[in-house]
């Protein structure tokens, strides 16, 4: 596990730097900053992953949900190459990166009794919620700060759409800020749930294996 970990780390740490010289060549600086936020948390998982037995899946989980957002440089949050829209998705997925690290910090006090793992798998559950709307928080405090345009820090995008301050208070008049902000949360719930619920298939999965073969 120990090297497999390092392995990741490494490649995760270049696969940010590859973007933050990609968001610098290309002049959309706002993913510079971005991409040497994940880097810090891909270092501080790396750090702490003997105390919280945090999984090579959890680490490669949130590296791919990283990935997903500073890929907006492309201009895919205005113009989603997907189905689904592209803010969307990196909610759901960004979520279910971020459910998988909690997982992996709780999963030590799961036990046999089904209601006791219930609450157990509740409390992860709204524990990646509570992160999830930290980040919200991260990001209308960056917007106050910074204003409008793409990023983590800021609202906005690139593409087509260009947001200013008269646009965002008709926004904010028609509920449309609200909208934007609930329906991240609301694709958070969806990415958390999912996340748990996944984690916890894999565990079990992986527990009754070793079980049979003891």
């Amino acid at each position: 596990m120990k090297k497999s970990i390092n392995i990741i780390f490494v490649i995760g740490v270049i696969i940010f730097l590859a973007y933050a010289y990609y968001s610098y060549s290309s002049g959309v600086t706002e993913y510079i900053s971005d991409s040497f936020i994940f880097v810090g948390v891909l270092l501080g998982l790396y750090l702490l992953r003997w105390k919280f037995d945090i999984s090579e899946l959890s680490f490669i989980l949130v590296i791919v949900a990283s990935m997903l957002h500073l890929s907006g440089v492309f201009g895919w949050y205005n113009q989603s190459p997907f189905i689904i829209q592209y803010d969307h998705l990196t909610h759901i997925v960004g979520l279910f990166g971020i459910a998988a690290v909690v997982f992996d910090i709780m999963k030590i006090y799961l036990v046999k009794s089904k209601f006791v793992n219930f609450m157990l798998l509740a409390m992860m559950f709204l524990a990646s919620l509570g992160i999830g709307s930290v980040v919200e928080q991260i990001e209308y405090l960056g917007y106050l700060k910074l204003g409008t345009g793409a990023g983590l820090l800021r609202f906005g995008g690139l593409g087509d759409t260009v947001f200013n301050e008269e646009i965002l208070r008709a926004m904010d008049i028609i509920g449309g800020g609200w909208i934007n902000t609930m329906l991240d949360l609301n694709y958070n719930f969806i990415g958390a749930f999912i996340g748990i619920l996944f984690m916890y298939s894999v565990n079990k999965f992986k527990l009754n294996k070793k079980r049979k073969i003891l």
